[in-house]
């Protein structure tokens, strides 16, 4: 007979088994991370040497907004100096002199938490653990990203440009306000879709500049927090049913709407190469036979032009595994969230820089007017590259602007890494941080403000500077569409500022509306943010 009290007496019992084992197993990691860690002797918060829950407080609870974690451990440092212990396997470094001593070659390892979770999966190539792995996928891209290509596709980023124009001719026309980050993001977006899958978005030809793809990242982006804490909703969202998805991500039907749409266009890619192969034609070969015999590029012809899916699949070097339909699909899905919008924001933080300080747009201005005498016809990217105060204001923007606000983290595997009498163990996560390189007081007077001059100076004032510079990170690991960003901000930024008279709205406020405040991997203004915006006057002559 079924006895009642035998079954809750067994199941009181093993709670209360299942709660000694995890409380003996809580009490074995704090004395073990306390007493017995390798990282033990390292200064920090003994709760950060305790558990992981501590980073995700300080990033979700105990700042003004999610992502606030990186500004907490700016505070730590203050308090325990440039090396501190900043989780229980992990450390965080301030200290601009070794910068490059981290950032060092192809020769460390990059750690991410959730790559270590859920193996070395991940598609994307800034999210590759292992450096090998990584040198191979990055040199299946190296042709279509270095300068000399880049410089190649300028006319067809130009006319991109005279899009964008067109349409901030067309809000002048009707007195609208301008955002600047949807229409510098409908310029990044078709200039990358363009460049990836042979066929733009068509952002730039929408009234509005199809401000939803704009709104839909910050979205994707304001969610990095949670994701960083936790990283297994990444690994499983293929998974997850659409209802929890629109729960997370209350923009979800665009991300469903941009995956099946990256999807089609790789297996697109895909069912080309394989109709190719059935011809007998060489799956890498670069040319066309025209009817007279005449080899041509293929890159040239719109119809069959090569993008960058067609290295990777071309690659020597990288494994099949490295060329399914999966891994194609993921790279993808990360040129389209990078190169769609970060570029955006810089273009738009560099306008509003520019127009803040009304005595720099009046020098650069005339700086324009020398290499654009006539507004209608657009200067090259090299002589614009070459105006020094255009050049200055780019370089102070970007400073400032910090794009990528996630403490980059890497691992030597194998040798220990010393930081003056500290030693660190092999496989020991070490991070720093591109923000706070860039706002370093000792290098950058008066660094959270707009100052220019700083890169007049004299040549090893400059020299000095640039050492401790890279919005774009530095080394292998640096973002491998630099050469694409830079082109884009000097193109769009020169038409804009020759062609139209633009003032910034009255209720654009920088510390609401500009300043980075939030680590979301890329840095994003206050949640109450309005944009940069524009009020277009008329064309300037």
């Amino acid at each position: 007979m079924f006895d009642m009290d035998n079954t809750t007496g067994l199941f009181t019992f093993l709670c209360l088994v299942l709660l000694a084992f995890w409380t003996l197993r809580i009490l074995y990691l704090a004395i073990y991370r306390l007493y017995f860690h390798p990282l033990r002797h390292f200064p920090g918060p003994k709760l950060a040497a305790l558990t992981y829950w501590y980073e995700i407080y300080y990033d979700w609870f105990a700042g003004p907004y999610p992502g606030s974690n990186t500004y907490h451990l700016d505070q730590l440092h203050k308090k325990y100096g440039p090396i501190i212990r900043r989780a229980p396997d992990e450390l965080d470094v301030v200290d601009p002199e070794w910068f490059d001593y981290l950032f060092a070659g192809g020769r460390r390892d990059k750690y991410n938490r959730e790559a270590v979770e859920g193996g070395d999966a991940s598609g994307l190539i800034q999210l590759t653990r292992d450096r090998n792995r990584h040198r191979a996928r990055k040199g299946a891209l190296t042709r279509f990203f270095s300068k000399r290509s880049v410089v190649q596709l300028e006319p067809s980023i130009v006319e991109k440009v005279e899009l964008l124009s067109q349409g901030v001719e067309r809000y002048m026309r009707e007195k609208r306000t301008l955002h600047a980050q949807d229409a510098f993001g409908a310029l990044t977006l078709d200039v990358i879709t363009d460049y990836c899958f042979g066929e733009r978005y068509g952002c730039l030809s929408t009234p509005d500049f199809a401000a939803e793809w704009q709104n839909f990242f910050r979205e994707m982006f304001s969610n990095s927090p949670f994701l960083r804490s936790w990283g297994w909703v990444v690994r499983k969202r293929e998974n997850l049913p659409k209802w929890v998805l629109r729960y997370i991500f209350p923009d979800t039907e665009q991300l469903l709407i941009m995956k099946d749409g990256v999807r089609e266009k790789i297996t697109k890619i895909l069912r080309e190469r394989e109709e190719r192969e059935k011809r007998g034609q060489d799956a890498n070969d670069t040319g066309l036979e025209t009817p007279s015999g005449e080899l041509v590029d293929i890159e040239v012809t719109e119809k069959n032009r090569r993008t960058i899916f067609h290295d990777i699949l071309d690659s020597q070097v990288l494994p099949p595994e490295d060329k399914t339909q999966w891994r194609l699909t993921e790279e993808a899905y990360g040129m389209v969230f990078a190169g769609g919008f970060t570029t955006g924001v810089a273009l738009s933080n560099l306008l509003y820089h520019i127009h803040a300080n009304p005595e720099w747009l009046a020098k650069v201005r005339e700086e324009l007017d020398t290499v654009m005498p006539d507004p209608t016809t657009l200067a090259s990217s090299h002589d614009l590259e070459h105006l020094p105060i255009f050049e200055a204001c780019m370089k102070e923007s970007l400073r400032i602007g910090c794009l990528f606000t996630e403490r980059l983290a890497f691992q030597e595997p194998e040798e220990w890494l010393y930081y003056h009498d500290w030693a660190i163990p092999p496989g020991t996560p070490v991070s720093m941080s591109l923000c706070t390189l860039h706002a370093d007081e000792t290098i950058f007077f008066d660094a959270t403000n707009f100052h220019p001059e700083r890169w007049l100076q004299a040549s090893e004032k400059v020299q000095r500077l640039l050492k401790y510079y890279a919005p774009f990170s530095r080394g292998t690991r640096a973002c491998i569409g630099s050469n694409l960003a830079y082109v884009q901000m000097h193109l769009a930024t020169a038409a804009l500022l020759r062609r139209f008279e633009l003032v910034l709205d009255d209720d654009v406020v920088r510390e609401r509306d500009v300043d980075v405040v939030r680590d979301c991997v890329v840095g994003l203004p206050t949640p109450q943010s309005k944009g940069i915006r524009f009020k277009v006057l008329g064309r300037r002559q």
